[in-house]
């Protein structure tokens, strides 16, 4: 707390602090010439830290962390796909009705009649907005994310190609009250990204469809 200065005044010099120390991380980047992709995971890296700086995350959020697993269909007009699976983890802040988190994901999807697949490690930030109802355990809510993923195409083990490219999603959902500060998340997601450059140096279209169940947990 900073004496003699009001509410308002702390808040916008904390934002003032968080604006400085997003445009420090981005220019040194800049300056050492790093990689398009690596200044845009920065980026949304820089985003999150802005995010969590806001007077109303700060003061009044409750964290949260969260897990989730399900069904990944991955769709392209290049090539086929088997069903696969999805995991995500993530660590946010609830301030109802707005909730927003940083998500660590990984889905794998099998290349129908072949023994390759296509792996992506994702790096998102989220934002929802829970919508209330009256004298209701459900809590419906939509969510939208951006950030980056990396796509490996592999052969058993061997990563024959990988690219690292933007990424965003869009779903809905509802959250299961089961136990004070604790939801069951049940989510669709539609996740896609830019194309990436892969096998045979060649650009693929990537869009999955993700249904999944998930247990976030307050503190």
């Amino acid at each position: 707390m900073v004496k003699g200065i009001p509410l308002d005044g702390r808040l916008c010099l904390r934002h003032v602090k968080c604006y400085f120390r997003s445009k420090v991380l981005l220019n040194d980047n800049y300056e050492n010439g790093e990689h398009t992709m690596n200044k845009t995971i920065y980026a949304v890296a820089v985003g999150m830290i802005a995010l969590t700086c806001t007077g109303r995350a700060a003061e009044a959020a409750t964290p949260y962390v969260r897990a989730s697993g399900g069904l990944a269909i991955l769709s392209s007009a290049e090539r086929s796909y088997d069903s696969g699976y999805a995991l995500n983890g993530a660590a946010g802040l609830n301030s109802g009705p707005y909730r927003i988190e940083a998500e660590l994901g990984y889905k794998k999807n099998d290349i129908s009649h072949s023994s390759a697949s296509v792996s992506m490690m994702t790096y998102m930030a989220n934002g929802y907005y829970d919508l209330e109802l009256p004298v209701a355990p459900v809590k419906p809510f939509i969510v939208a994310g951006v950030g980056v993923a990396n796509i490996e195409d592999k052969i058993g083990s061997f990563v024959s190609a990988s690219d690292t490219v933007l990424a965003f999603q869009v779903g809905a959902g509802a959250a299961f009250s089961v136990a004070p500060m604790v939801n069951l998340d049940a989510e669709y997601r539609y996740f896609a990204t830019s194309d990436p450059e892969l096998t045979g140096h060649q650009l693929y279209s990537i869009g999955t469809h993700n249904v999944s169940l998930g247990l976030r947990v307050g503190f």
